[in-house]
């Protein structure tokens, strides 16, 4: 029997081997036990699915076995965006949502992602409940119940009736930008165009195919599988370029002139444009992970900003408690204040436009700007197959035996960060003020990620191998 577990977002495995239909009811199952437990079950939840293999019936056997359980579901119609399912759980109340979807995972991969009542990412404590209620209730199949209880809809129109209240669609509409978006075969599929329909603006996507095996590449935004997008931008003569990762919860942006913009910078502009330009108030969340300038930004306009482990979760989890603007992490993942506490790759797109319209400028000029006034980004990760029993025990023996220098780089300050059952990430500050080294192990594949930031990209990739190093894997 595969152990399911919940990592930072939900529980992930291989279609076939672990991710079966027979486990996906027993989920299923331990979920409905959970909302029952909690009184949240004739709030009803709502269920969405991706544009992987087989998540379409992956989502209906899910949602029979809620509603056997006399829990009403609604079933989404066609492919759903996570947030978009975040989105509808907190509008109509719900007890909460279940998206069939492996994010930006390979297309072997599938999961189940849960977000409860409140919108937004499950944090540890609940997810450790439903790991507890696995199993030990027989998974129920009544066709008469299941018939009853669940329903199909289309919720793209309720959704784009919330964004409608947070973004300028009219100015967006009005710039005349011509736009590609490129939907990496995942469920962004032609929305902004939908969107942003009888408008002065164009908009072309790509790879907006149905192809659960996303093309051969990851449905993940990051430079080395955006080539498609930066070539039709380029040859277009576009504006801008948009991608959304399998979900769309993420997202990433190609500038004019066919250059990736970081979503550290991407962060740091949208706090000022929500801040400056759209009167917002409130902290700033980031990510360990996630480079200075969003706190030199933050700190510049007064924001208070707080550091969290790696994993939305836990800017979630900030967004529920305090008052704060904007969360992000260094994937491309934001989520933004009157919204849902939750990452949301389609609103992030729409600011980005928006902010241009506001500006009157193009994203290469705004950056200019950014940069001049704030300072250069040079930051570069690795991931490192591993594959062994102790990957954990790595990262704690870094802790019990930390260096007093990495490179020519004198430790100042060593922060860890806390997983799920151990430490799994430690974080070195380096006295230049500029400089860090993060090395943390995931704890649901057999991965280690070394992520850095320095005073320019040679010394960026020199951390990296000296992250290597220390941990004597990988070179």
């Amino acid at each position: 029997m595969s152990r399911i577990v919940f990592g930072t977002d939900g529980w992930r495995g291989v279609i076939a081997q672990d991710f079966t239909f027979d486990n996906v009811k027993v989920v299923a199952q331990a979920l409905a036990d959970y909302v029952g437990l909690h009184d949240l079950g004739q709030r009803g939840l709502i269920v969405g699915y991706d544009t992987r293999f087989l998540s379409d019936m992956f989502a209906k056997s899910f949602a029979e076995v809620v509603g056997s359980n006399d829990i009403p579901v609604l079933l989404a119609s066609k492919p759903t965006p996570t947030p978009m399912v975040s989105f509808v759980v907190k509008n109509r109340s719900a007890g909460g949502g279940v998206v069939i979807t492996a994010s930006h995972n390979p297309p072997m991969y599938n999961g189940v992602k849960f977000k409860p009542e409140y919108g937004g990412s499950a944090l540890t404590h609940i997810t450790k409940e439903i790991e507890s209620l696995l199993y030990q209730s027989p998974v129920k199949h009544d066709e008469g119940k299941a018939k009853k209880y669940v329903n199909m809809v289309d919720f793209e129109a309720e959704y784009f009736h919330g964004l409608k209240k947070l973004v300028d669609l009219q100015l967006i509409k009005d710039a005349g930008f011509k736009i590609v978006t490129d939907a990496m075969h995942g469920t962004g599929d032609k929305i902004m165009e939908r969107l942003l329909s009888h408008a002065k603006c164009e908009v072309k996507t790509i790879r907006s195919k149905l192809d659960p095996t996303f093309g051969g590449v990851k449905p993940e935004p990051i430079p080395q599988n955006l080539q498609p997008l930066i070539d039709r931008v380029v040859k277009w003569g576009a504006d801008i370029g948009l991608a959304t990762d399998g979900d769309a919860d993420r997202f990433g942006v190609i500038t004019s002139k066919g250059k990736f913009a970081t979503p550290h910078e991407l962060l740091a502009l949208l706090i000022l444009h929500l801040h400056q330009n759209r009167g917002w108030r409130g902290g700033v969340v980031k990510t360990a992970s996630v480079c200075n300038i969003v706190t030199r930004v933050a700190e510049k306009l007064g924001l208070p900003v707080c550091d969290t482990p790696v994993g939305f979760k836990h800017v979630c989890e900030l967004m529920l408690e305090e008052d704060i603007l904007i969360g992000g992490e260094e994937s491309g993942g934001i989520g933004f204040k009157n919204h849902v506490p939750e990452r949301d790759g389609i609103l992030a797109s729409l600011f980005i436009l928006e902010m241009m319209a506001m500006k009157r400028k193009n994203l290469e000029e705004i950056l200019y700007e950014l940069r001049e006034e704030f300072g250069e980004v040079h930051y570069d990760r690795i991931d490192l197959s591993y594959d062994k029993p102790d990957r954990m025990n790595l990262i704690l023996h870094l802790q019990s035996h930390p260096p007093s220098q990495v490179g020519s780089l004198n430790v100042e300050k060593i922060t860890t960060y806390q997983g799920v059952e151990v430490t799994n990430g430690i974080k070195f500050h380096f006295d230049d003020k500029r400089s860090w080294l993060l090395i943390r192990a995931s704890e649901t594949e057999p991965v280690i990620r070394i992520y850095a930031e320095a005073t320019s990209g040679d010394m960026a990739h020199k951390l990296l191998r000296h992250g290597q190093q220390l941990l004597k894997i990988g070179g």
